[in-house]
């Protein structure tokens, strides 16, 4: 489990610098020859211990006047209800199939971030 415990380094320090990004670390550490689990497990790997990790985290945020409890309250919400139906459609799926849609969520995800920074940068310089 040293592995394990090297992916969970990265994948904290990667949750708590950015917000995210943890699970990019975890899921393809967990699917790795070294700890062989399927793609369904190392997603219930990956939710459980950032669930944990991003608790102590957001506690952290908050004491310090960093979070904005109103708007993350309203994506905790939702979240709750769709995590749950994601859960359930992730369990009926294959494990190719669930490779295939963390990759694309992945491939999709970075360049978005990438285009709303960039736009949100444009926009401060346009001020």
């Amino acid at each position: 489990h040293c592995f394990a415990g090297v992916v969970g380094f990265a994948g904290g320090a990667t949750l708590g610098l950015v917000g995210w990004g943890g699970g990019q670390m975890i899921i393809p550490g967990m699917t790795h020859q070294y700890m062989a689990l399927n793609q369904l497990a190392a997603t219930g790997v990956s939710l459980f211990s950032l669930s944990l990790s991003s608790i102590s985290s957001s506690v952290r945020f908050a004491t310090s006047d960093s979070a904005c409890l109103v708007t993350a309250a309203s994506i905790a919400i939702p979240s709750i209800v769709t995590a749950r139906f994601g859960t359930q459609l992730a369990s009926r799926l294959s494990n190719d199939a669930l490779e295939f849609a963390f990759n694309s969520l992945s491939l999709v995800m970075i360049p978005t971030h990438l285009y709303i920074q960039q736009r949100r940068h444009a926009q401060q310089l346009a001020q």
